[in-house]
């Protein structure tokens, strides 16, 4: 009967403290998560190639080019570079193209020179400007401003000698895509509009689609893939990324120009399919019906020889043409009816997981609260670590000047293997988070590699799972034992003695037991007591 008792307390607290933390680990998980992909569109014709009823167009190489470099002047004492490309010998005025950047470039001499100078040749004048990088940062970056910036370069290139200032559109890839979509919901001036690799929907949104996408391709153990939700739900406000939460959708309800836009089959960073159907469905609510949309089989940056994008690699042989042909087409006064080629065609495109459209946190509303989390353990750890030095050295000091003397139940210190417990919950407990950490950190660059997780790397998820068990048990273990040294009769009943004596010895105690402690809700945010 004595053992049986012996046994319970550590028993129940056991079962609460993995109960607690089951639960957390629950209330912490938002309502959404990132949904498989339903809406598939069925492409049926493979070529790409463009063409208007209207007539033939120029064709690439039709017109040999000029360049002239200027400066765009944005107000303020700011002005950027940009290089003007264009057709010699052409006849009367002739349309013209604005590129705008994606995230990833910045200097007009080291981007779309083969995209410009190709156009150009075909008798489209392009013109392609610096971005404005005093305002744009990692964490902050403002689109309606960078939309006003590059309205000064379309300005310009519609004031350009030779160009038919009615029939200058833009080119944006990527996140330059949010720019022309200001622009082109505030310009009605602008006279057509090619969005390629769109993300469509607000960062956030995008980025929780794209992250499972890429953990999904590698075979990342689906703990670290439910942590995606948890993540991106945060008030990300304590790193200023309030561009995250662009309310991109909003200014796709003027898209009232002609539309092209081109996805890479190949690129899993982006909605290539719920995208597409989104700037089909919101221009078709606008009235317009002229959008044409293209698959290749490329990368994000429409070019071939790689899933990644890379410097060096070659663009996709027809993309030049089609865009070519199609601005030449609009100019030419093309409708939605007069088109001789598909509205879509391509490769089939099989989008995995579709970008979230409501998104919210769960019982962790903030980073800040996280981080706070994240450091709160490794901190507490460290004063318990300091408290049991001084403990120490204060131990070795009154065993010199008071000799040997047989410690009783009231000499201060730890009982039986408490100091030892507290020692393996306190290394193990920053152990065992370093080691998520570094885990996370190794997926994530398994992800942007592309390269697949080894099978060693794969179970090493589920040995952080019964590491992280094991710590809640040995925490459980100390507290009950802890808790029976309180009450002296049920102590002896229990068969023992108080575990904790000294009000130094119980400082320590309870730093530990609290580090420890934070660190295990930290490890239930991540997963690792999710059944």
């Amino acid at each position: 009967m004595r053992n049986i008792k012996r046994m319970l307390g550590p028993a129940i607290a056991a079962i609460m403290t993995l109960s607690a933390l089951a639960l957390l680990g629950v209330l912490m998980t938002p309502h959404w998560q990132v949904e498989a992909e339903t809406g598939h569109i069925r492409v049926t014709e493979r070529k790409t190639a463009i063409s208007s009823r209207l007539g033939r167009t120029a064709t690439e190489g039709t017109y040999a080019t000029k360049q002239t470099r200027v400066k765009v002047d944005l107000g303020g004492g700011v002005s950027v570079n940009a290089i003007v490309r264009q057709p010699e010998g052409v006849r009367g005025p002739v349309p013209a193209c604005l590129f705008i950047h994606g995230a990833g470039t910045g200097k007009a001499a080291e981007v779309y020179g083969d995209l410009a100078g190709a156009l150009a040749s075909a008798g489209i004048t392009t013109l392609v400007p610096d971005k404005r990088l005093d305002t744009y940062t990692t964490f902050h970056r403002d689109y309606k401003a960078m939309a006003d910036d590059y309205g000064r370069s379309f300005d310009l290139l519609r004031s350009w000698p030779g160009v038919d200032p009615a029939r200058v559109g833009v080119y944006a890839e990527s996140e330059g895509t949010w720019i022309s979509s200001v622009m082109t919901a505030s310009r009605k001036e602008v006279a057509y509009s090619i969005m390629t690799s769109p993300p469509v929907y607000p960062g956030r949104s995008q980025m929780a689609m794209a992250a499972t996408a890429y953990l999904d391709r590698v075979g990342a153990p689906d703990g670290i893939r439910a942590v995606i939700p948890k993540l991106l739900g945060l008030d990300l406000s304590v790193l200023g990324l309030e561009y995250a939460d662009f309310p991109a959708l909003s200014y796709l309800d003027g898209l009232t120009q002609p539309l092209l836009v081109n996805f890479g089959t190949e690129d899993v960073s982006m909605p290539i399919e719920q995208g597409a159907r989104e700037l089909i469905e919101k221009a078709g609510e606008a009235g317009n019906t002229n959008v044409t949309l293209r698959y290749y089989p490329t990368n994000h940056q429409m070019r071939t020889g790689s899933s990644l994008s890379k410097p060096g690699l070659p663009l996709e042989p027809h993309y030049t043409h089609d865009l070519e042909d199609w601005i030449n087409g609009v100019a030419m006064g093309t409708d939605a009816h007069q088109w001789a080629t598909p509205m879509v065609a391509g490769s089939q495109p099989a989008q995995r997981f579709a970008a979230p459209e409501e998104m919210g946190p769960g019982l962790i509303t903030s980073l800040r609260t996280l981080l706070l989390l994240m450091a709160g353990g490794p901190v507490l750890l460290l004063a318990a670590l300091i408290g049991s030095v001084c403990l120490g050295l204060a131990g070795h000091g009154r065993g010199k000047s008071e000799g040997k003397i047989k410690p009783d139940r009231t000499s201060p210190g730890f009982g039986r293997s408490m100091q030892a417990r507290l020692w393996i919950l306190g290394i193990g407990s920053l152990a065992v988070l370093a080691l998520t950490c570094l885990y996370a950190v190794m997926v994530v660059g398994h992800a942007l590699s592309l390269n697949g997780l080894s099978p060693t790397e794969r179970t090493s998820w589920p040995a952080l799972k019964v590491a992280a068990v094991i710590l809640a048990l040995i925490l459980a273990s100390v507290l009950a034992d802890a808790i029976s040294g309180i009450f002296p009769t049920h102590a002896r009943a229990m068969g023992g003695k108080g575990q904790v004596a000294g009000p130094g010895h119980w400082i320590t105690f309870a730093l530990t037991a609290a580090g420890s402690a934070l660190i295990l809700v930290v490890l239930a945010f991540w997963g690792l007591f999710t059944i």
